[in-house]
């Protein structure tokens, strides 16, 4: 009992480490002592701060409780479409969960040898750059002259990633799959902070996004390529169950950069509870999402766009949704994306791609559901609702009752 009430108290305060953090968090889903020591550890904390001295908030503070005080989007007309009533009903998990790592190839496999380089080299400047914007780094505390410096030192990736994506990559061939996905998830924006740094544009809030996203393009490209690092790869394999919370954190408010476009994040409040077993599995989840965003980021009417993940939308499923308000034109494009046409118009085929990766994770996940079932069984797609473009994925829910970690 001293234990879990320490834990609780821990995880209110957010000092418990990470691993243990994952563990308690799933205790949550199924323990009501937990869940009630939770309660009371955090009534502590708001006591606490009550025998403070009265302070002014930080900016960045203060932005984001307004944005938490703003009602989430509403999606429960958006669960009542043809589309998704239909998966509802048709929607069943697979005997055997994936758990991630199915779309991983060799990078000595990628025949473009100028490409093959340049992803390496994209992930050892990576390696480096994440010291530089940890939580105890020089950055994290305001003072960006040793990031500064490193980047300036660095060549461009804004100018090699457009390089290398100019390079013919045959669609057949998985490791051209995995080189997209590496390039085009959450790259791109990681890019867009990287430069704002460079600019000297940049905020605290700038190298926390640079953190994450360094982060979740790392084990984005081991997941794609299982020889890239192979000894960060055992750890990322291991069971480990990765919550809703850890996502929500991450996108909640935060700036999402593609190439020249950039928007605003706006999340709901998500479920509480795990959503991936395993860190390859939460890199194909994530990237998944950036699939979406990237999406959705430039062609977004008012400069926002909304993320929600909602577990009791279809039974056995989690269901990841994506929405911005959008132009009749800009639907059509996204239209256009996500049925494979007009491939030859003004639409950059880089953007065919995201959807191409969304569609493939989605079969592997499914492999109970064959090509032709999705017509009835709509795992992933695109609709108009209102004046929002709406992009949706099934991925199998985690049982509640599950052990270890």
């Amino acid at each position: 009992m001293d234990t879990l009430k320490q834990q609780a108290l821990d995880y209110a305060l957010g000092s418990l480490p990470k691993e243990e953090s994952i563990l308690f968090e799933a205790l949550l889903e199924k323990d009501d002592q937990a869940q009630q020591l939770l309660i009371e550890a955090r009534e502590d904390c708001a006591n606490l701060s009550l025998t403070s001295p009265e302070s002014e908030l930080n900016e960045e503070l203060r932005m984001r409780i307004l944005e938490n005080c703003q009602p989430k989007q509403d999606f429960d007309p958006f669960l009542e479409t043809e589309q998704i009533t239909r998966l509802r009903s048709n929607y069943s998990s697979p005997d055997v969960r994936y758990t991630g790592g199915g779309g991983s190839t060799d990078l000595s496999s990628v025949k473009h040898t100028q490409v093959r380089d340049e992803l390496y080299r994209i992930y050892e400047k990576l390696i480096e750059l994440t010291p530089l914007v940890s939580g105890d780094s020089s950055a994290s505390a305001g003072d960006f002259s040793d990031l500064r410096k490193w980047i300036n030192n660095a060549h461009s990736l804004t100018s090699q990633i457009e390089v290398t994506l100019s390079y013919p990559l045959p669609q057949e061939d998985p490791s051209a799959r995995s080189a997209q996905r590496s390039l085009l998830a959450a790259l791109p924006s990681l890019i867009f902070f990287i430069e704002r740094i460079r600019e000297d544009s940049a905020t605290l809030a700038d190298v926390r996004r640079i953190f994450y996203l360094c982060r979740d393009q790392l084990k984005i490209m081991r997941a794609s390529f299982g020889d890239i690092d192979p000894s960060r790869l055992v750890d990322d394999e291991k069971l480990r169950l990765h919550s809703a919370g850890l996502l929500r954190s991450k996108w909640w408010g935060a700036e999402h950069g593609y190439f020249s476009a950039n928007g605003k994040t706006r999340c709901g409040h998500f479920f509480d509870g795990p959503v991936t077993e395993r860190c390859v599995e939460f890199a194909e989840y994530d990237a998944n999402l950036y699939c979406l965003a990237n999406i959705l980021a430039p062609r977004s009417g008012n400069g926002e766009f909304h993320l929600e993940l909602l577990k009791d939308a279809i039974p056995g499923g989690v269901l990841a949704v994506a929405m911005a308000e959008t132009k009749i034109e800009s639907h059509a494009e996204i239209e256009k994306i996500v049925q494979g046409t007009h491939r030859n118009g003004h639409i950059p085929h880089r953007d065919y791609s995201l959807w191409g990766l969304v569609q493939e994770s989605m079969h592997r996940g499914h492999q109970n559901v064959s090509i032709d079932a999705v017509q009835d069984n709509p795992l992933y797609g695109c609709q108009r609702y209102g004046n929002g473009t709406y992009l949706w994925f099934a991925w199998p829910s985690i049982e509640n009752d599950q052990e270890g970690a």
